[in-house]
């Protein structure tokens, strides 16, 4: 009863467009995890996609530097047209140095969990790993909700192309851990609903704030979220990430510029990044 007097706030905040999105990427989500977490010995057979690896990191490049980014200068720049300071920049820079910790920290943990020797993982590492791709899901989330259709299509389509293959990845690195069966499924879980929690919370802000904070809140928003791409697409997982393992090879490098080239492209011609 006591989602009555609120889940129908949420559903007229939140369009139609933002609802089919919201489903799909949680339907995403589920259909990459739920494998390794209903069979887990098999899943550890299943062959990675490089190639779409590269140039996913090509896409969240282009919408780092082309979009969010941009996006985040003008935006700001409206609301604060008296401040000489490039507070955008901090603020990505800020995301991505928050989500190289983060990585720093589990890449310590797994190095100490190797060298015990333990046939699983300690619970700290899926923990940890949980954590940093919760809080750049739940930013693109609300980069989503309060961006123009235009540039929220590519959003979109940029956290559908890894959102399965993240899943994936975290669910299989759940089942290698101590983790209990169901703290596997409550942990991811909450990976799956970060991102549309982020739609949600971004919707509602857009409902709720005025003009002025809601131009403040888009630039941050859209800064963190500039952060958070270009960290995904050059030092997510270190020496695992597609930038560094497949893009040394000529064939996965020019996935990599398809990607790229192609976001910039349609950001051009769609001309959107200042009006978000």
């Amino acid at each position: 009863m006591a989602c009555q007097p609120v889940c129908p706030r949420y559903a007229a905040v939140l369009t139609l467009f933002q609802w089919m999105c919201l489903l799909g990427i949680l339907a995403a989500a589920l259909a990459g995890g739920l494998y390794p977490l209903l069979r887990p010995a098999t899943a550890r057979d299943v062959k990675r996609l490089p190639m779409g690896e590269a140039f996913t990191s090509g896409v969240f490049l282009a919408l780092a530097l082309t979009m969010m980014l941009p996006s985040a200068f003008h935006v700001l720049g409206k609301a604060l047209p008296e401040l000489d300071f490039p507070l955008a920049a901090l603020i990505a820079v800020g995301a991505f140095l928050l989500l190289l910790a983060i990585e720093h920290a589990s890449h310590l943990v797994q190095q100490g969990s190797l060298e015990a020797q333990s046939d699983k993982l300690p619970v700290l590492i899926p923990l940890i790993m949980t954590t940093m791709i919760i809080i750049p899901s739940f930013l693109l989330g609300a980069a989503f909700a309060v961006s123009s259709t235009n540039t929220a299509i590519f959003i979109f389509i940029a956290i559908m192309m890894h959102k399965s293959s993240a899943a994936f990845g975290l669910a299989l690195m759940m089942v290698r851990s101590r983790l209990k069966h169901w703290q596997a499924w409550l942990t991811f879980s909450l990976f799956a609903l970060a991102t549309p929690a982020g739609i949600v919370f971004g919707a509602d802000l857009h409902e709720r704030l005025g003009d002025h904070a809601m131009l403040m809140t888009k630039g941050v928003i859209l800064a963190l979220a500039g952060g958070t791409f270009l960290f995904l697409s050059t030092l997510h997982q270190f020496q695992h990430a597609a930038m560094i393992r497949v893009c040394c090879s000529g064939r996965g490098f020019a996935f990599l510029l398809a990607g790229f080239a192609i976001t910039a492209l349609v950001r051009l011609i769609i001309g959107e990044a200042h009006r978000i």
